[in-house]
């Protein structure tokens, strides 16, 4: 574990509502891209634009072209119309059908702007892939060149989209060298590998002591599923009292996850464990759970006649 941790301030992942809100193409070059640079990486040239302003651009252009070929079938059938009456009819019903043509496209503009960029994702998922990993290719240079929150904002931001473990463990072993504050934007869910890594226990127990509302089900799934090769770790000890720490916060891990918080009890500091005894105490199926008596025990052997543990008293979380 790296004992010398650089004091940094990490840049903060602005959220959106979709995953592809950060993805952009160049409209000179095709090369798409999650750089947040005013130019073109590929190219130079300041023709980037968001891919759903891009699937906008094409559905409009089509909507267009449906309109313009509706007006020049109206305007030959009019030419080739025998006499005035069947002129005028035809005249009439191409306006009227342009008319509800448009009203048709402009209600479903939004809806067809989607399956355009569903579309465009089929279409284009290879060159969109190269464009994913030349920016991952460009993190990789910014932290070889020292520059390594610079890098590690780069790669995070590719791992919204590019979703594998190897990118996981490379973001995971870059946040070892940064001295972690609970202020900062900190991910967890999204950096649990699939099969079990140091890395990630690691990363688990310093978010436990950090920021404990990060811990949630996946992590603690997680560490639950891989706890043997936890305690084998130099922390493992340590990662699993904190993440049991941080479980009892909320009482659904509690009844969830009684036979894991059953086994760190003991060695929970002193207000992590009063909370602890006091949500068990006050829930009845919790007090016929074999963790009851063990917090009992618990209670007799290190906090005999303590005040604290009578069960009053509001919660910390």
């Amino acid at each position: 574990m790296n004992t010398t941790k650089q004091a940094v301030q990490l840049p903060v992942l602005e959220p959106s509502r979709h995953n592809y809100d950060r993805l952009r193409v160049c409209r000179k070059c095709g090369r798409f891209t999650i750089l947040m640079e005013e130019s073109c990486p590929s190219c130079g040239k300041m023709k980037l634009v968001p891919v759903i302003r891009q699937a906008r651009v094409q559905t409009l252009r089509r909507m267009f072209n449906e309109l313009l070929i509706t007006l020049i079938l109206t305007i030959a059938a009019v030419l080739i119309s025998p006499d005035m009456r069947l002129m005028a009819l035809f005249a009439a019903a191409g306006l009227v059908l342009l008319v509800a043509l448009f009203l048709v496209q402009r209600r479903s503009v939004e809806g067809a702007t989607l399956r355009e960029l569903g579309r465009l994702f089929r279409r284009q998922r290879s060159d969109i892939y190269d464009g994913l990993v030349e920016d991952q290719r460009i993190g990789v240079e910014e932290v070889r060149s020292g520059h390594e929150v610079a890098g590690y904002h780069i790669l995070r931001q590719t791992a919204v989209l590019v979703q594998n473990d190897r990118l996981r463990l490379a973001l995971l072993s870059l946040l070892q060298n940064f001295r972690l504050r609970s202020d900062m934007d900190l991910e967890l869910d999204s950096l649990i590998t699939r099969d079990f890594d140091p890395l990630v226990a690691e990363y688990i127990g310093e978010m436990a002591r950090i920021k404990r509302d990060r811990i949630k089900e996946r992590s603690i799934r997680y560490i639950i599923a891989h706890e043997p090769k936890i305690l084998q770790m130099e922390q493992g000890w340590s990662i699993l009292v904190s993440v049991t720490s941080a479980m009892v916060r909320m009482k659904r891990y509690i009844a969830t996850y009684p036979g894991f918080i059953r086994r760190y009890a003991r060695h929970l500091p002193k207000e992590r464990f009063v909370r602890l005894y006091r949500i068990v105490q006050a829930d009845a199926e919790l007090l016929q759970d074999a963790l009851a008596q063990d917090l009992e025990v618990i209670r007799h052997e290190l906090y005999p006649n303590d005040p604290e543990l009578d069960g009053k008293g509001a919660l910390q979380s």
